[in-house]
């Protein structure tokens, strides 16, 4: 399980896009006690390297945060990305 962005683009950098990804929204702190980034951030990420990489496969994107809304923005992010790759 990855736990933060850093460790999360470290992971794509080194693997791939995995076929399926479940975010979380609030990722706590880190280590020097700043808010660290939300699981928005990783879903932003994942969309621009599929636009810049022209992936042809697609991952399935879950979303199981607490968060109302977070998980709608995550969701919303991914949901927007579909359609103008569906409409294109």
């Amino acid at each position: 399980m990855i736990r933060n962005y850093q460790d999360f683009v470290t992971y794509i950098s080194e693997n791939g896009i995995p076929s399926i990804i479940s975010f979380d929204h609030d990722l706590g702190i880190n280590l020097d006690n700043t808010e660290a980034e939300s699981g928005y951030d990783p879903v932003k990420y994942i969309v621009n390297l599929i636009i810049e990489q022209e992936h042809r496969v697609l991952p399935q994107v879950l979303c199981r945060s607490q968060n109302p809304l977070g998980k709608t923005n995550i969701l919303s992010c991914w949901n927007n990305f579909i359609k103008t790759i569906d409409q294109s």
